[in-house]
């Protein structure tokens, strides 16, 4: 067994870091995650790179959500460019992609954090958190949002008139459909819920997320009478009041422009391929 530990400082946290040799690859773990990695595929100072800055993140996000923690999340680290998920590990571990960028695209490791941190039933909650928090903690570089920011999203989609409704998009697959269909879904959730922690603060939120985990039914309908004692119409046309009060700058035209020609895709990629 190989064994390194050292010591860094992140915002005043005192982090360990353990290299350990394993069966079929290596662990690197911080008080946040165990990265468990393929030598051959990545090197020893490319994970310890990414874990300093993961563990900056994670702490962020542990005390802005009121969460502690015992154990460290065991982080898969995949190559290639897959999808990232907590779904085969039950919400306890990781699959992560991109950790090193691939055409511009980087990990979204605070997104799944967030999942395994507070999790719901309900999955414009559910995502629409994890998105929230990924671009509050994060990096925009990664889906959904791919160098823009959620306002600039909303922005375009107003313009493009591509809203969709919150009712509809809970009950919608979003999978299928046109490939933009996804992201949308994602950024519409990540945006509203950004309006709820804004509006009642992520304790509140929390509490929400986790009364869905325990009553049924978790329709949005329900979640808002009961949490926040608002209709889900009246919280959504706050919401989109909001957005519209939002300044439009040129990359948020630029959107528009690309949802109206069915060119999200190709404007995305031309984006991070300028990055």
């Amino acid at each position: 067994m190989k064994t390194l530990r050292r010591c860094a400082g992140i915002l005043g946290w005192a982090v360990s870091l353990l290299w350990v040799s394993v069966s079929g690859g290596e662990e690197l773990v911080s008080g946040c995650y165990r990265f468990i990695y393929d030598p051959m595929e990545f090197s020893q100072w490319e994970v310890e790179e990414f874990s300093r800055e993961a563990e900056e993140r994670c702490e962020k996000l542990k005390l802005f959500l009121h969460v502690a923690t015992k154990e460290p999340i065991d982080v898969y680290v995949r190559s290639g460019q897959g999808v990232s998920t907590t779904v085969p590990h039950k919400n306890k571990a990781m699959d992560l992609f991109f950790l090193k960028p691939i055409r511009g695209v980087e990990a979204p490791i605070v997104h799944e954090t967030a999942h395994i941190f507070l999790d719901s039933p309900n999955p414009v909650l559910r995502e629409g958190l994890a998105t929230a928090m990924e671009e509050r903690f994060g990096t925009l570089w990664t889906h959904p949002t791919y160098g823009l920011s959620l306002v600039e999203w909303m922005k375009g989609l107003q313009c493009a008139e591509k809203i969709v409704g919150l009712a509809q998009l809970e009950k919608t697959d979003w999978r299928e459909g046109a490939w933009e269909a996804n992201p949308i879904a994602y950024v519409l959730s990540g945006s509203f819920v950004a309006f709820l922690l804004e509006r009642y603060g992520p304790e509140e939120v929390g509490k929400a997320l986790k009364w869905t985990q325990r009553f049924r039914p978790t329709n949005l309908e329900r979640v808002c009478e009961v949490r926040f004692n608002r209709s889900l119409k009246d919280l959504e046309r706050e919401w989109l009041e909001t957005m519209k009060s939002e300044p439009m700058n040129p990359s948020a035209r630029e959107l528009c422009q690309a949802l109206k020609a069915g060119k999200v895709r190709e404007f995305l990629q031309k984006r991070l391929a300028a990055r």
